[in-house]
């Protein structure tokens, strides 16, 4: 480990940003997204991006990586006293490349079994939505996982999201999915499919609900910008499993395709 790499203020206190993106013929699907989640995250954190120089060098590793993962890592650099930051931070950027899962490409079309978490999400509205470096809940709820994934709750038990994706459901023939304005993270798959149900007329209500919530449910999903939307067959929670129809999950899947490849043909 390098001294400065020691120093980083990322490495001391996670103070800093992260985002995963999907390459897809050499370029970032929901870039834009991503974009525009980097700038509002930054500014709830008093971080000042480089946007230009950021898109620049993300738009030349995916092209080098033509398909597969980029993860960007960004921190606050080094120095400051204790927690406080310098006056002028020098900010850090880091890219590094991985391969997509490949079991994502079979959850998209089988659907997965989950289980609802033993792991509680703090609740801290000045981080809610923000994918900072802090990812210490998550780690916990991935040790105590027993399915393919988990469905995660704050400590009032309100639905939140999934082990490292955003949750969905549908109720009486509605989409719901939870508010985050008290903890979790807002995905850019999340803000894509609001976005393009909102553009064909189909509006979906956010709130705080608890797990019973679930039990009314017909279809659930997970979703993030690498494994796209991922149908939940089974919810498992205090040793009763509810299952869902994962037929209107795939029925979305279709009516979102053309607006996805829209939006990626659409970045520069």
């Amino acid at each position: 480990m390098t001294q400065k790499l020691y120093q980083d203020r990322a490495f001391h206190y996670g103070d800093g940003l992260f985002t995963t993106m999907r390459v897809e013929n050499g370029r970032v699907s929901l870039w834009r997204y991503h974009l525009a989640r980097l700038e509002h995250d930054s500014s709830r954190l008093g971080l000042k991006l480089d946007l230009s120089y950021l898109s620049h060098h993300v738009a030349a590793a995916a092209d080098q990586l033509s398909k597969g993962v980029l993860k960007l890592h960004i921190s606050s650099g080094v120095g400051g006293r204790g927690y406080a930051r310098p006056e002028h931070p020098d900010m850090q950027y880091r890219l590094s490349e991985h391969a997509v899962p490949a079991h994502y490409a079979k959850w998209r079309t089988e659907g997965i079994t989950t289980e609802v978490s033993p792991v509680k999400l703090g609740l801290q509205p000045l981080l809610a939505g923000i994918k900072h470096l802090n990812r210490l809940e998550q780690v916990l709820i991935k040790q105590h996982m027993r399915c393919d994934d988990a469905i995660v709750c704050d400590i009032h038990n309100h639905l939140i999201e999934g082990s490292a994706s955003n949750l969905f459901w549908m109720i009486d023939g509605q989409w719901v999915t939870p508010a985050l304005d008290q903890c979790g993270v807002a995905g850019v798959y999340r803000a894509f499919v609001l976005d393009a149900l909102k553009a064909q007329g189909t509006p979906v209500q956010t709130g705080h609900f608890d797990v019973a919530s679930l039990e009314h449910a017909s279809a659930v999903f997970l979703c993030n910008s690498l494994m796209g939307i991922v149908p939940v067959k089974a919810v498992e929670h205090h040793s009763t499993v509810t299952r869902f129809d994962k037929s209107p999950v795939l029925d979305l899947q279709d009516k979102i395709k053309a607006a996805y490849e829209r939006e990626n043909e659409a970045t520069d």
